[in-house]
Parts: C-alpha cells; sequence; structure tokens
C-alpha cells in the first residue's frame, strides 16, 4: 500500500486544456505540455471477459498504470471490491522498450495473480522469466493520455487526470461511446450496447467553477443520427439529461470527476474510495474519457423490459463509457488528417463477454502498399491500416518496415458535418478480406460516425460502428493518434 501511495504522490501537476495549431485548432489556447519522466494514467473500463460469462477480465476493473521513462518500468493497479480483490492492487509490473513510431512494448515480470486468466482461482505472486510479451501502449503527445492493450484482454483508454480542468471559458469537447458488448445478452460482466436505443456520439459544453465541473448542452445521438430525447431502455423513459454538475477531487485515480452524483463509497480496511456513477477524466490537451460505473458489471443501462436496471443514467456515452476531445473550433483539413500516419487499436465489442477482439493497429503510411489495392480507391476522405501480422508488431520484420502494420481495413470518413467541425457523421468502414477478425472470406462494409480534432499538435481520430455483416454483428471502436 505505501508503494502505491508513493507512486500516486509522484503524479505530475500537468496543465489541463485543449490544444491548437494546424488545420484543426481546438476551442482554447493552452502553453505547452511539459513532459515528464515518470506519470500515472486512470484506465476505464472496457467490457470483455477472459472466456466465458461471469469472468472478469483486468479491463473489466477500473485501474491505474504508472510509466517510468527513466528506469523504463510500469505497473498496473486494479481497483475492485469483488472476486478475490478488496481495494487497491498492483496487478502486473515490469519493463518496456520503445519500438518504431513511439510505440511501448511491454514485458511483464510480476502478476499477482496468474496473467491471462480470470480473477476465480488466482493464487500468487507469480513473476515471470521471460517476461511476458504481447502487451503495448501508446502514448497521446503530450501525455495526456493513451491507450492499453494487454495480451488476451480489450484495450483500456488512459488519461492524465493529473489535474481538475480549470477552463477560463466554457470548452465544447464530442465524444463517441466506447460500445459494450452488441445485443441483449445480460451476462453481469457486460454492459450491454444497443444502437437503436443508446448513445453512439455526441457533445457537451464544459465550463469550471472551483470544484465544481458544469456539463451543459448535452446532445446524444444514436448512430442513425437521430438525437436521443429520452433513455428508452430506462425505466420509465426518463427525458436524456443535457446538463449536470460534477465534482473534481483528488481520487486514487488522479484528480477526476464525479457525475452525476458525487456519491464516494469508503472502504475501511484499505482506505480507498470510489464512485459507483460515472468517472470524468480530462487530460493536457483536452483527451476526455468517461467511465461509467466502478466496474462492467454495474456499467450504463443494462439491456431492456425487466432488465432495465441501471444505477444512475448515463449522461454522455453509454456502453462502458466514453472517449472524446475538443471540437476543433474551424473545419478541419481532411487532406492533412488521412494524409498522417497512426497507431491505435480496432476494437470489435462483440456480442457477450467471450466473444470480442482487440488488436493495436496501424494506419497510415509512408508509402501505400501494394496491398491497399484489394480495397477501395483513395477518393480523398480514406484513411488505410489494419492490424499487424500475427497480432505482432514487435515483429522485427515489422520494426525492420517502420513498424507500419497491414492494409486490410479502411476508413472513409466521408462529408465533415458543416455545423459540426470534426464530425463526420456518415462514414464507412471496409474491413478487408484479409482482416484477422473477417469472417466472411470478402471485403465488406458497414457505416459508422467519427470525430476527429488535433490534441497538443496532433491528430486524432475516434470512430464507433454496426457491423451487421459480418459474424458476429457487433459494434467496432476505432481509436487512433498521430505517430508522425
Amino acid at each position: 500500500m505505501l508503494r502505491m501511495l508513493a507512486l500516486f504522490s509522484l503524479i505530475a501537476g500537468l496543465t489541463v486544456g485543449c490544444g491548437t495549431k494546424g488545420g484543426a485548432p481546438a476551442t482554447a489556447s493552452v502553453p505547452p505540455v511539459t513532459q515528464s519522466t515518470l506519470r500515472t494514467y486512470f484506465a476505464g473500463v472496457v467490457s470483455g471477459g477472459y472466456g466465458g460469462p461471469g469472468n472478469f477480465s483486468d479491463s473489466s476493473v477500473l485501474a491505474t498504470y504508472t510509466i517510468d521513462d527513466t528506469a523504463k518500468t510500469f505497473a498496473q493497479f486494479t481497483y475492485a471490491f469483488s472476486h478475490t480483490q478488496d481495494g487497491p492492487q498492483m496487478n502486473y509490473s515490469g519493463g518496456f522498450t520503445t519500438l518504431a513510431r513511439g510505440l511501448l512494448n511491454f514485458g511483464i515480470t510480476y502478476s499477482h495473480g496468474t496473467y491471462g486468466l480470470s480473477y476465480s482461482g488466482n493464487t500468487g505472486p507469480f513473476s515471470y522469466d521471460p517476461p511476458k510479451g504481447g502487451n503495448y501502449a501508446i502514448e497521446l503527445a503530450g501525455q495526456g493520455g493513451g491507450l492499453v492493450q494487454l495480451q488476451g484482454m480489450p484495450f483500456v483508454p488512459l488519461v492524465a487526470a493529473a489535474s481538475c480542468p480549470d477552463f477560463k471559458s466554457a470548452e465544447i469537447f464530442q465524444f463517441v461511446t466506447i460500445p459494450g458488448s452488441y445485443g441483449s445478452n445480460t451476462a453481469p460482466s457486460v454492459a450491454i450496447w444497443n444502437p437503436d436505443t443508446q448513445t453512439a456520439y455526441g457533445k457537451v459544453s464544459i465550463g469550471t467553477g472551483g470544484s465544481t465541473v458544469k456539463f451543459s448542452g448535452i446532445q446524444q445521438f444514436l448512430s442513425s443520427g437521430t438525437q436521443v430525447a429520452t433513455y428508452a431502455d430506462l425505466s420509465g423513459d426518463p427525458p436524456a439529461i443535457t446538463s449536470l454538475n460534477g465534482v473534481c477531487s483528488p481520487t486514487f485515480y488522479g484528480n477526476t470527476i464525479s457525475a452525476p452524483n458525487p456519491l464516494t463509497i469508503t472502504n475501511p480496511g484499505a482506505n480507498e474510495t470510489i464512485s459507483p456513477g460515472a468517472i470524468v477524466g480530462i487530460g493536457p490537451g483536452g483527451f476526455l474519457l468517461e467511465n461509467n460505473g466502478s466496474f462492467a458489471g454495474n456499467a450504463a443501462n443494462n439491456t431492456t423490459g425487466s432488465n432495465k436496471n441501471a444505477t444512475y443514467q448515463p449522461f454522455l456515452g453509454a456502453g462502458t463509457g466514453a472517449i472524446g476531445l475538443p471540437q476543433p473550433s474551424s473545419p478541419v483539413d481532411v487532406s492533412s488528417l488521412t494524409g498522417a500516419q497512426y497507431l491505435g487499436v480496432v476494437y470489435g465489442s462483440g456480442t457477450s463477454d467471450a466473444i470480442w477482439s482487440s488488436s493495436i493497429a496501424s494506419f497510415g503510411f509512408s508509402t501505400m502498399p501494394s496491398a491497399c489495392q484489394s480495397l477501395p480507391p483513395q477518393n480523398g476522405t480514406m484513411v488505410y491500416g489494419g492490424d499487424f501480422p500475427g497480432n505482432n508488431p514487435a515483429d522485427p520484420a515489422v520494426q525492420a518496415n517502420g513498424g507500419y502494420g497491414n492494409c486490410d481495413f479502411a476508413v472513409d470518413l466521408g462529408s465533415q458535418d458543416s455545423s459540426n467541425n470534426g464530425l463526420f457523421p456518415q462514414a464507412t468502414v471496409w474491413v478487408g478480406s484479409g482482416f484477422a477478425g473477417n469472417t466472411t472470406g470478402r471485403t465488406y462494409s458497414f457505416p459508422a460516425v467519427a470525430i476527429a480534432g488535433q490534441m497538443n499538435e496532433k491528430f486524432a481520430v475516434f470512430l464507433i460502428g454496426v457491423d451487421k455483416t459480418g459474424s458476429p454483428n457487433q459494434a467496432w471502436g476505432l481509436y487512433l493518434l498521430q505517430s508522425n
């Protein structure tokens, strides 16, 4: 416990704000973010278990990641009040190397329980020599956030909630839902996302006043573009939330915002506090992360009918939360956006906590490979990429090629919304026949919505789509951070 508290006491005091410059300036100007050699990130929850209904992965509970550039080490702490854990626990640690294009390659040398299995029945701790590989992290420019992909688990988004937001004037953010399992599965370890009734994307104005964080002008939309007027999946069909206040305060996760109810639960034994409602973090540069609940089992709204049992009403994304960024103050330069190179994650939410996929992705190429010819041709709004051979970006052949992956996936952003800079409401995703998650044996497409902009002078693209062609039918999320 003392070791963990020492790590948290070293969180850098970064300034919260919104990035500027380039073809997609944000709504506010902030000074450059100072890089830190030691940083701690709050990790949100993403639905998915290890191998069956009721099994939780380390993506299913709240966590923090500490990364130390000087020692080249990392540590993950989880925070749960179920299974065999009661409060905070260092779950994994190890070292890392930096691969081409800034991708961090984590090697796990310690785990509290057996690596790659559910909590149930685990005993430990365990050490590993050689380290367990296949684990990666991508950091946002300015260290305001990022993504982690541990082998065999769904990805998790990270935010450096190092300080409470302090905006001189309200800032507008756009967001997309991080989808839960698609359909009506009621397994307790998954948060269900139904695109016909639940939020896919939206926007919000965020203002601050002391410890109070004001969320106003909230607009939520279905994937079809229809604005959410009521929460049809909650008992009584309550009206959609358009404004509410949250409270920002120091927690084990950093300076996070509790909303809509600043309710705190204390575990006297571990002297830990958690919030059963939504937890929001805003990192330097404006990276926005909303986590819908303390773990996936009580996350967001849960199916329909007699199962309308959400513990609160979601006010940004549905599913297991939302990921967002500042809305640009002018239209995004699409040519610059599609011409950049990215690292990120392709996430298929599946139809239960046992059927999902999550893999490191590379998009954009310095030179377009011939493999892209199997996908629709460039039309000015296309960006090409995909997974890595064998889901292994650390492969020497990949690294010798500059760290670029396959070309078996493409996104046609389509037209930028004339009223909302950085919103692409009619995007199309093309899944190539060679993509590992494609079970059809042919190239096919599905509709999606994307948001894009800049944070600390680098582009980010976040997308949510609904795939009713592949097997299983599912939601796809694509989360890209510029790497060049």
